[in-house]
């Protein structure tokens, strides 16, 4: 049965390495982390919110995270949809993420807790949010975007 003091610990590394592994070749920061970008083009930063916990009934709980990941393209004459390209990319990776029990504490063993399910839209369908930024600064040959979803899973808990 899991505890509380390790589900956060456990979805934000489930969520890193899943968009890891999605990001094709675009450098991935996560929020928090210190990051070097002198150098990079392009790149995306990823936040997670959350998680949010409602208990729906003695010991069985909803688990809900925002997940919000920032793209950065530097503006490029030869090509004008590169952020676009990268914001595809991104959005791609928004799909059911399993969260297993990552860590080196007494907790951690690697198996699957559960999985985080994209919540859907008035109508029942799953929803990924992009909002397009364009050109962060006058001065600044940079575009941004963010592309977000919100998931949730229900577990036991135990205190």
């Amino acid at each position: 049965m899991a505890t509380f003091k390790n589900i956060p610990r456990w979805i934000v590394a489930s969520v890193s390495k899943h968009f890891d592994a999605r990001r094709d070749n675009l450098p991935l920061f996560i929020e928090g982390q210190h990051r070097d970008t002198q150098d990079k083009q392009n790149f995306i930063e990823l936040r997670v919110d959350g998680p949010y916990f409602t208990e729906l009934s003695k010991g069985y709980w909803r688990i809900y995270s925002e997940i919000n990941v920032l793209v950065q393209s530097a503006m490029d004459d030869s090509n004008f949809h590169t952020i676009w390209t990268n914001i595809g990319i991104v959005a791609a990776a928004f799909t059911s993420i399993p969260v297993y029990k990552y860590g080196n504490g007494p907790d951690d063993d690697g198996s699957l807790f559960g999985c985080m399910n994209l919540l859907g839209d008035a109508r029942g369908k799953e929803r990924i949010q992009v909002s397009y930024f364009g050109k962060i600064a006058p001065s600044a040959e940079l575009q941004q975007a963010t592309v977000e979803g919100h998931y949730e899973m229900r577990s036991t808990i135990s205190d």
